[in-house]
């Protein structure tokens, strides 16, 4: 018999007449065996919970919104009820502004094909069409996107505006192009009264989107931001003026357009390089892709324009 097995007989046979004292001898190397199995499962706990735990998914949903640009105003009282029945006198106001402010992109027949709805995406309201209004062709939904505009779309809110320029505008605007126009109940205008505050009146603080004050900074700051204001004030008012009508039309940010022509002298004395400024930097200094439709003309009108700020 070999050695091995004269050793196992001999383990089988103190173990089954001495369990005891066999399992007294091995526990000591159990005790080693277990605590190392321990020790290895404490060390990798972590790992393993970070494992057995999902990653956190990022909001998709949560988009930042920046603040909209308004300047300084005081908005007078308004009659609701009386302004928004269509008197002579109102439309023809409305048609006014219509001509100043609306037909580059709306057109003269109201069918948004101006001159600039070339180069807009989406393209301007076609008044015609009974579809897709985003807040309808009642007067309380055409104040209402006047004076907050469209998100996504060139249509900006008309800060500048009285309420009575305004319904004036949704007069003229319903009264020549809408078909069949729908009505405001009572209720509907009651509530425009309320939202607006147009019973009362009420003074509006202005407010600069932070990504334009964060511009400002960087260009001089304080005095640039007075400066820059001021000018957008004058244009914004000065309805009467091709050279603002333009300034109007080819901008997609008044304030980074205006701060990119008063950061330098270059372009004062030369039309060629105040073009070269707006059109290389196309996107990036407030202008739009409008600027490629100007002629000669109105080039030479917009330079001589900007100048007098300047």
């Amino acid at each position: 018999m070999s050695n091995l097995e004269h050793g196992k007989k001999s383990i089988k046979k103190d173990l089954k007449e001495h369990p005891v004292k066999v399992l007294a001898l091995i526990y000591p190397y159990m005790l080693v065996v277990g605590l190392g199995i321990g020790l290895f499962y404490m060390s990798k706990i972590n790992k393993i919970g970070k494992n057995l735990i999902p990653p956190p998914l990022s909001d998709s949903t949560y988009e930042f919104q920046d603040l909209t640009l308004k300047m300084p105003s005081v908005t007078p009282k308004a009659d609701v009820m009386a302004l928004s029945q269509p008197t002579p006198d109102l439309v023809a106001k409305g048609k006014s502004l219509f001509a100043t402010n609306c037909v580059s992109c709306h057109g003269t027949d109201g069918k948004g094909d101006g001159v600039a709805a070339a180069s807009l995406n989406p393209k301007p309201r076609n008044f015609t069409s009974q579809d897709n209004w985003i807040n309808g062709p009642k007067i309380s939904g055409i104040y209402k996107t006047l004076s907050e505009g469209i998100k996504g779309s060139a249509m900006v809110a008309f800060d500048t505006f009285t309420p009575e320029d305004k319904f004036a505008l949704a007069q003229y605007i319903r009264t020549t192009f809408v078909p069949n126009p729908p009505q405001d109940t009572k209720d509907e205008l009651t509530d425009l009264e309320q939202t607006y505050n147009l019973a009362q009146g009420q003074v509006n603080p202005g407010q600069i989107p932070i990504k334009d004050a964060m511009v400002l900074i960087e260009k001089d700051g304080a005095a640039r931001y007075a400066q820059v204001m001021s000018v957008l004030n004058k244009i914004r008012n000065d309805s009467g003026s091709s050279g603002a009508d333009i300034f109007k039309r080819v901008t997609k940010n008044e304030v980074r357009a205006l701060t990119a022509l008063s950061s330098t002298d270059e372009w004062h004395n030369n039309e060629q390089a105040f073009v070269d400024l707006i059109v290389n930097e196309l996107g990036e200094d407030g202008f739009n892709d409008s600027v490629h439709y100007l002629t000669s003309g109105e080039w030479d009108t917009f330079f001589k324009y900007m100048n007098q700020y300047f």
